[in-house]
């Protein structure tokens, strides 16, 4: 969910199905396909591979408790002048100094949060803790999964702006849900490779998302019009006629994208292996 603590009224407003990004069974279903990408070599069980999916979706529920954890889950990256420009600025200090850090974290932190993550995700494969792993990598399927949601990636997130209020939970948990059945027959086995530029690789999938923006707005309009503005099966059913070829590459690539940098992390930290 978008800025719910920044904004926390909203939620007199929207519904609050919003509150979960890409809906639990989204990114649990992101997790899935990627745990089937690592190389047997990492020795990951299947039982700890469980374990990642289940914990996929914890960042979502510490938000009702960390105020902090909000602003990890989105960016509103078309709020900058620069991007309008084609100019994407990757430093979140030289995005501090020219917009100040307050006003940073409130259009959100996603890229630093997930470039966090994956750097305690090395240190703890070098430790060899279990328990951490464990944590850092499920909390990166999460921030990757985020990062390949074109409306976590907008200022216009919620339709807000656009008179389309509440199209964020329409596409991404309500629509999603309704035709995961397909999302699932339509898995890529990719082949996970190493990340050279941990900052390039989550701006450029980020922007990726960007500019599907449009493409959902569009398609939530022509469904609507359709169906006289009830969000009804026959919505849904235009909705992803409409929207069905980003979602399953956005979901297949957010996929190959976290099982490359949780291969990256243990690569970088020497692959280690875990005890089962």
């Amino acid at each position: 969910m978008k800025k719910i603590f920044y904004y926390s009224f909203l939620l007199f407003f929207v519904p609050t199905i919003l509150i979960f990004g890409w809906g639990d069974k989204g990114h649990k279903i992101i997790t899935a396909f990627a745990m089937k990408q690592l190389p047997s070599q990492m020795k990951f069980s299947e039982a700890f591979k469980s374990a990642i999916i289940e914990h996929s979706v914890d960042p979502d529920n510490r938000k009702r408790d960390d105020k902090t954890e909000g602003p990890k889950h989105f960016i509103d990256i078309d709020f900058y002048k620069e991007f309008s420009d084609g100019i994407i600025i990757m430093s979140r200090d030289s995005l501090n100094k020219l917009y100040g850090e307050q006003v940073v974290t409130r259009e959100g932190i996603l890229p630093w949060a997930t470039e966090t993550t994956f750097y305690r995700l090395i240190q703890a494969f070098k430790d060899k803790d279990k328990d951490k792993v464990l944590l850092y990598a499920s909390d990166l399927a999460h921030y990757v999964g985020d990062g390949h949601q074109p409306l976590h990636a907008t200022v216009n997130y919620n339709g807000q702006l656009t008179d389309q209020k509440g199209i964020h939970g329409r596409y991404e948990i309500e629509m999603l849900d309704q035709y995961l059945n397909i999302i699932e027959k339509n898995y890529d086995d990719q082949i996970p490779y190493y990340v050279n530029s941990i900052p390039s690789m989550i701006f450029n999938y980020i922007a990726e998302a960007n500019n599907y923006v449009e493409l959902i707005l569009s398609a939530d309009k022509f469904a609507s019009k359709k169906t006289d503005g009830k969000f009804d099966k026959e919505y849904y059913r235009l909705l992803w006629f409409k929207t069905k070829y980003i979602t399953i590459n956005e979901i297949n690539s957010a996929a190959l994208s976290l099982s490359s940098l949780i291969y990256s992390a243990w690569m970088d930290a020497g692959k280690p292996v875990l005890e089962n």
